[in-house]
């Protein structure tokens, strides 16, 4: 039996989103979405798999989309506790020239949702991809600085601001 002919197409979800809500977008504005769409994921997936798994999912993630896009690098899933990491990540990846920047992150995104994907049995797959389809570039927190991208939960199971 062929498991891949079974498997959802993250990468035909992600685009299909990508098509509806970026066509025109600023850099600033791809990472503000992005950044909606990994926090939305994220919230959605932590609760079945937990903090601890999906920490080490997103860092095996980012190293493997590093590797491939090294702008990436600016990310960092364990900041140090100072509250303008948002602000300086929301900037460093707004620089990015505007087709590495939807590149780098659509290869995440698509990287995220297949490695958990596979480690549930794409239990989750309908799940996570509802929670990326409902971000639009007219979100209000696609707007914001601090909904840049993700960061881990601390121990209280709280996202430091």
């Amino acid at each position: 039996m062929d498991r891949t002919q079974d498997e959802p197409s993250h990468s035909a979800v992600v685009d299909a989103w990508l098509k509806r809500s970026v066509e025109h977008g600023s850099s600033s504005e791809i990472v503000g979405l992005f950044g909606a769409a990994f926090e939305g994921l994220w919230s959605r997936a932590v609760t079945a798999l937990g903090s601890v798994t999906l920490t080490a999912i997103g860092e095996r993630v980012l190293a493997t989309s590093t590797g491939r896009y090294p702008f990436l690098s600016v990310i960092n899933l364990r900041p140090n506790g100072d509250s303008r990491w948002r602000h300086h990540l929301y900037e460093r990846l707004a620089t990015t020239p505007r087709l590495d920047l939807l590149a780098g992150l659509r290869f995440a995104l698509i990287e995220l949702l297949t490695v958990i994907g596979r480690l549930t049995a794409e239990i989750l797959s309908d799940e996570l991809h509802a929670a990326i389809t409902v971000v639009t570039a007219g979100a209000p927190e696609v707007k914001l600085p601090s909904a840049a991208l993700h960061v881990v939960p601390t121990a209280a199971g709280k996202s430091p601001s």
